[in-house]
């Protein structure tokens, strides 16, 4: 694990909440104890809440589970950034990439603010100069 700053994809909660993936509770664990500041796009509790809700139309997990689940993500540490001033730097990216503008504000966030992307993705983590790829 990288000591400084990560910015976490929205896999990395879902992971942690859904597979209990050691990997991605690993890096949750390190923001929680602050010894890693955590920094996520705003769009992050809205991706989280469509995952679950997922998860949750599926059968796979109930509402109230994934309500706790959300409920922990809303209240970590997190440093949540405003998209706008990043916003043409993400069209652009995702134009080059093919990645959607969603992958591409978590991938803009990295290098804006040099941190490592911690990501479940391998085409998203392909995208930056600096990721984690969670197995």
């Amino acid at each position: 694990m990288t000591a400084g700053k990560a910015v976490l994809d929205a896999n990395v909660f879902v992971r942690s909440a859904v597979e209990r993936s050691t990997g991605a509770r690993a890096w949750l664990d390190a923001v929680e104890a602050d010894e890693l500041d955590g920094h996520v796009p705003e769009l992050l509790y809205a991706e989280v809440g469509a995952s679950l809700l997922k998860y949750v139309r599926a059968g796979t997990m109930t509402a109230g589970d994934a309500a706790v689940a959300l409920d922990t993500v809303v209240a970590m540490p997190l440093r949540a950034h405003r998209l706008g001033d990043l916003a043409a730097s993400v069209l652009a990216l995702a134009l080059e990439t093919g990645l959607s503008t969603y992958d591409c504000c978590y991938a803009v966030l990295a290098e804006s603010l040099d941190a490592v992307l911690v990501t479940a993705d391998r085409r998203l983590a392909a995208a930056v100069a600096r990721a984690e790829l969670l197995t």
